[in-house]
């Protein structure tokens, strides 16, 4: 039998993604070998999750500044980014991806949602394509949409998802793409090299 601090810390790390059983006993046994300084630090920093919110207009995940005025993250206050593309990626390290290739200045929708659950009420919740659609069709800039999910078949099922329901609901005129030439089959956005990801933004289509 298990004290019950290490019993619920076991079972609060099975709730991550693909953390299993095994997995979270290590996770738990690592940490009780750290000194009570490294401990409370840790819990410090998850405690201080709560300061996250997300971006009120592409829903990146940004630090809370000012509580009086809608939350914006530092892309979207750039007004020297292209306003005429929006880069809808699935999550922040997806927009990370992106971002070091230096190829695209223009703003970004983030999902923020996992694409094997984009079929549920969750993703309809979480996705924001609705408050995307009504951004859009108010910014009379945009002239492109790049969907850029990843090259995976889950990847391929949620882009061709979104580009039928952005087709349907924005204004003509706009352009709907997908990352085009450099993206092998089975390919996440996260770990692609910089150089390929640079070639799949120059090869949308």
């Amino acid at each position: 039998m298990l004290p019950k601090p290490i019993e619920n810390l076991i079972n609060q790390f099975t709730r991550l993604p693909s953390v299993g059983p095994r997995q979270a006993t290590r996770f738990t046994y690592y940490l009780l070998k750290k000194s009570p300084s490294e401990i409370k630090e840790f819990a410090r920093t998850l405690i201080y999750l709560k300061n996250i919110t997300q971006c009120s207009l592409c829903y990146k995940n940004i630090e809370i500044q000012e509580a009086s005025t809608p939350p914006l993250c530092s892309i979207c206050k750039n007004k020297k980014r292209d306003k005429t593309t929006v880069c809808i990626v699935e999550k922040d390290s997806n927009l990370e991806a992106v971002e070091h290739t230096r190829r695209y200045k223009g703003l970004y929708h983030v999902l923020n949602t996992d694409h094997a659950e984009f079929l549920d009420e969750n993703f309809k919740r979480t996705s924001h394509l609705s408050e995307l659609i009504n951004r859009i069709k108010k910014d009379k800039d945009v002239k492109e949409i790049i969907v850029a999910t990843g090259a995976t078949t889950s990847g391929d099922t949620l882009a061709l998802y979104i580009m039928r329901v952005l087709k349907k609901n924005l204004p003509a005129g706009i352009r709907v793409t997908r990352l085009g030439r450099g993206l092998s089959t089975g390919s996440e956005l996260e770990y692609m090299d910089e150089e390929t990801l640079s070639q799949a933004l120059m090869g949308r289509n």
